[in-house]
């Protein structure tokens, strides 16, 4: 038979167990609002995560566009290097060769007729289409006669001042 000891003693244990399950009930509500909470953030993260990925596709394709931009600026950058070197060489040659015909040709020569190819001091006329392609030459103007009554100390002086070369700039 039980006694009265016996029954308390169960009685405290019961209560004891009640008291344990009480715990475990806050702990486990505790757990799970926890869980629903790193649940939304967990969520949250996930739609950030996707707009970034998003954006970085967005970015890689900008990337990708302004790559391009740069290799064709860099050819055409190429080809305009390219012309105007060609140019100043042209342009070099074109004064090269009036300096050459100034100092070959006399003075009082540089207004004569154009008609045979030849100034009267038997230099050959010298053709600015050769070196302009046409462009800017005017057939009938003498390329010398527009630098008539300019000094010719002044021209010497001041290619010798760039070292030769032309200033187109």
């Amino acid at each position: 038979m039980l006694n009265f000891e016996q029954v308390k003693l169960l009685e405290e244990k019961v209560a004891k167990a009640i008291g344990y399950l009480e715990r475990l009930k806050e702990e486990r509500g505790a757990i799970l609002g926890r869980e629903a909470e790193l649940h939304g953030r967990l969520e949250a993260y996930q739609k950030q995560e996707a707009e970034m990925k998003a954006k970085m596709e967005s970015y890689n394709g900008r990337i990708g566009e302004l790559e391009g931009v740069v290799t064709r600026f860099k050819e055409d950058h190429g080809k305009m290097e390219e012309s105007v070197l060609t140019a100043l060489d042209r342009l070099s040659r074109f004064e090269q060769d009036i300096e050459s015909a100034m100092n070959e040709r006399p003075l009082g020569d540089t207004n004569k007729a154009k008609g045979s190819g030849k100034a009267s001091g038997g230099t050959p006329e010298l053709d600015g289409d050769a070196y302009l392609d046409g462009d800017a030459a005017d057939e009938d103007e003498d390329p010398l006669t527009e630098m008539e009554g300019q000094d010719d100390d002044d021209e010497d002086d001041a290619s010798q001042e760039k070292g030769g070369e032309l200033d187109i700039f």
